[in-house]
Formats: structure tokens, C-alpha cells, sequence
């Protein structure tokens, strides 16, 4: 029903905005029905609101990896931290060895890159 009309029109599309959502649901674009449809999309697993369009959440390994490294990073507010932090709530057999976790930063457009520790100066 009109989940599934919002599931393929982010499926088709890549991406939209709510406005583009209600029209492809046939939903009334009207001020009520926005903010109905915004508290869904929030509350839905299945999407994620990336670069001001709701998009289809990605799935598998890699994004849950990406996902602990951006909840930490938000929650924290540090734009620098040891990976070991930031992975600190997944179980130790969770953890990416180096070829996943450069194929999770990948996923992340270059919001996030692996520094070499001799680039990190401790403050002593």
C-alpha cells in the first residue's frame, strides 16, 4: 500500500523528497500529510535521510560497520578517535579486518578514512 509505493518510488529514483514521496503515493501534499509521512520515514528502518532526500537504508555488513563508525562519531562529536572506540558495542567477532573495514569506508564517500597511527600525535 503506500509503504510499499514509498519503498519503490526510493527504490526507483535512489532518492526523493518528501514532496516527491506523497506524489508517488498518491498521498494529498498537504502540510498534515508531509508530517505524517517525515514521523514514518524517521521511525522506519528501511530508510535513511541522506543529503536532503530519504534513500533506501543499505544493508549487510558493511553498513552496520559504517553505522556504529557515524553513531560514534555524531555521539561524541570527535572528528578524529581510535576505530576500537567507535566498534566498542559490536561483539569482538564482529569486528572488520582490514579488507572490510576499507570496503565500509568506501561505502562512506569519503566522509571517513583510515589514518596510518604514526599520523596520530598523542598529547602527553
Amino acid at each position: 500500500m503506500i509503504r510499499d509505493a514509498i519503498l519503490t518510488g526510493l527504490a526507483e529514483t535512489g532518492g526523493a523528497t518528501i514532496s516527491r514521496l506523497l506524489q508517488h503515493a498518491d498521498v494529498a501534499a498537504d502540510t498534515e500529510s508531509a508530517a505524517a509521512m517525515e514521523m514514518l520515514l524517521c521511525y522506519s528502518s528501511e530508510v535513511v535521510f541522506d543529503a536532503g532526500k530519504w534513500k533506501l537504508a543499505q544493508t549487510g555488513r558493511s553498513a552496520s560497520i559504517l553505522a556504529e563508525i557515524e553513531n560514534y562519531s555524531v555521539s561524541t562529536g570527535r572528528k578524529i578517535f581510535r576505530l576500537s572506540s567507535a566498534l566498542a558495542r559490536l561483539p569482538a567477532h564482529e569486528h572488520p579486518n582490514e579488507d572490510e573495514l576499507k570496503q565500509a569506508l568506501g561505502i562512506s564517500h569519503a566522509k571517513y578514512e583510515l589514518l596510518p597511527n604514526a599520523m596520530i600525535k598523542r598529547n602527553y
